[in-house]
């Protein structure tokens, strides 16, 4: 009686574990895992543990290595997708703040904000010299001229604020469970970039087969080496 659910189950478990689909004809896909490492010869712990039990640090925002936090991975040399992220000014009871409180889009596009509460905020975005009350409901769009990180500001909300990347070329935000996938992108020699807020940025190459599916590991922190040709 328990088979077909057993089989139906195991089915399930197969598709889990089969990887990303196949890209568009002639395209490619680029898939993998991110991983954040801690310099060699230090062990990660929280504000009350060894290396970091001391009172000048009890204000330091630590790096849990289990979850890689906002990441992003792109490709480098290939056109940005165009499109445009969302960002809102949101209000608790507790705190007003901006949501997300991260995001990626890709260079070239444009950033929405949308104040949703009930009383006028001030925008600063200082990458394109804006500064701009925004009333109940109003919405601003934001060009995002040039790519990479790029801080957004509510000058009236202490600590509000979002970080905003845009990505030079095809992208993925990383998961919190460490894992990406670009998908159908152009074919051939690709320079491949992991980009965290906190650590330098990790660079391969690799070579992508029209109408394959790559798989490519990274580890990023503080002495990691670019990765090989």
């Amino acid at each position: 009686m328990l088979r077909a659910p057993c089989f139906v189950l195991a089915l399930l478990a197969l598709a889990c574990v089969s990887g990303p689909e196949a890209p568009a004809p002639g395209r490619s896909t680029l898939h993998g895992s991110f991983r954040l490492v801690p310099r060699e010869g230090v062990t990660p712990g929280g504000a009350s543990g060894s290396p970091y039990a001391s009172r000048s640090l009890r204000d330091v925002e630590f790096v849990d290595y289990a979850h890689p936090g906002f990441a992003v991975v792109y490709l480098d040399g290939q056109a940005a997708p165009t499109g445009a992220a969302e960002l809102a000014i949101r209000a608790s009871k507790l705190q007003t703040r901006l949501e997300p409180a991260a995001l990626a889009v890709g260079a070239g596009g444009a950033l929405r904000v949308r104040n949703e509460t009930a009383v006028p905020h001030v925008l600063s975005f200082p990458a394109a010299g804006r500064v701009q009350k925004l009333a109940p409901g109003e919405s601003l769009e934001l060009p995002l001229a040039r790519a990479g990180m790029q801080g957004v500001f509510l000058l009236d909300v202490p600590d509000s604020e979002a970080t905003v990347f845009a990505s030079p070329g095809p992208f993925a935000v990383v998961t919190n469970e460490g894992s990406w996938e670009i998908r159908d992108v152009e074919p051939g020699r690709v320079h491949v970039i992991a980009w965290h807020a906190r650590f330098p940025p990790v660079t391969h190459w690799i070579d992508l087969a029209p109408d394959g599916v790559a798989r490519l590991d990274l580890e990023v922190g503080v002495g990691q080496p670019e990765g090989a040709e």
